[in-house]
């Protein structure tokens, strides 16, 4: 499969979405699009042709699974990776039963934001 060249990092936390844009900024290879709304990641979805979704799981009126089923009943089946600061193991299974590639606990380092994604995205798609 291809590199990771498009990530949709959605979360409704303006001071987390600057220091994730900042983080990718200095990065440079991966293009990111940031939405802070489930709305509004739905939106963005099709026309952004992200390869990932990075999804904050706690957001007013459209949560993050709620988003990710959206997401699913569109048609658009593109991995997803969950943000929370859920630890509860029962939590993470659930949010794997969705078809989480992975959890970001929070709060997470951003600066090693894009190689941990990168990672995660490598190890589902069998790329180096």
């Amino acid at each position: 499969m291809a590199q990771l060249k498009r990530i949709l990092y959605v979360d409704d936390d303006p001071s987390i979405c600057e220091l994730v844009e900042i983080a990718f900024e200095i990065s440079g290879d991966v293009e990111l699009r940031v939405c802070h709304s489930g709305k509004e990641a739905l939106g963005q979805v099709e026309k952004f042709d992200a390869q990932l979704v990075v999804i904050d799981v706690n957001m007013p009126n459209m949560d993050g699974p709620e988003t990710v089923t959206s997401m699913g009943h569109k048609g658009f089946q593109i991995p997803v990776v969950f943000a929370t600061a859920e630890t509860s193991p029962e939590i993470h299974r659930q949010l794997r039963s969705l078809g989480s590639l992975d959890i970001l606990v929070k709060p997470f380092d951003p600066l090693t934001l894009r190689q941990r994604l990168s990672d995660i995205w490598n190890s589902s798609t069998g790329t180096d």
